[in-house]
């Protein structure tokens, strides 16, 4: 299985709480990030954060899909998540997130393998096309929450 280091750096015009809320609700994400097109809840875990299971359906921008399931495995509110990937990637993933009232700074890195048997084969052509596509996955996730919580907040105002 092909590994894979993936990083990407968002900038969301927005308080840290709004972007914090949207981030630990996967069900959410179907709503403003264009590449998600369904997320099922396998399980709540005990507490509200940690030991939490999605199931995410994700379209991209080549002819592929892919299902995966995130457990947290680690939240500290408004400054760390760590996720568990399981199915058709398998591996880890985090997201610092740092900001004020006014900005929020996500970075996620991702350590993940492919487990598509199409995709193991032809890992070692497709590497650069495997990870532009999801580098235009994660933008797609950039622009979407950027114009959900510039909509929310000039609604408050």
């Amino acid at each position: 299985m092909p590994d894979f280091s993936l990083n990407t750096t968002w900038l969301i015009p927005s308080p840290i709480e709004t972007v914090w809320f949207y981030l630990i609700r996967p069900e959410t994400w179907p709503d403003w990030w264009r590449y998600v097109d369904s997320v099922e809840n396998i399980s709540s875990g005990a507490s509200k954060i940690p030991n939490n299971k999605r199931r995410i359906y994700w379209k991209t921008r080549l002819p592929y899909r892919l299902v995966i399931e995130l457990t947290v495995t680690r939240a500290i509110e408004h400054r760390y998540l760590a996720v568990k990937v399981q199915g058709d990637l398998v591996g880890s993933g985090h997201c610092r997130v740092s900001g004020n009232a006014e900005s929020t700074r996500l970075e996620f890195d991702w350590h993940v393998a492919t487990c598509k048997p199409w995709m193991n084969r032809f890992a070692f052509l497709c590497r650069p096309i495997f990870e532009w596509n999801h580098a235009q996955v994660m933008k797609e996730g950039e622009r979407g929450l950027v114009y959900l919580t510039t909509l929310k907040n000039s609604s408050i105002t």
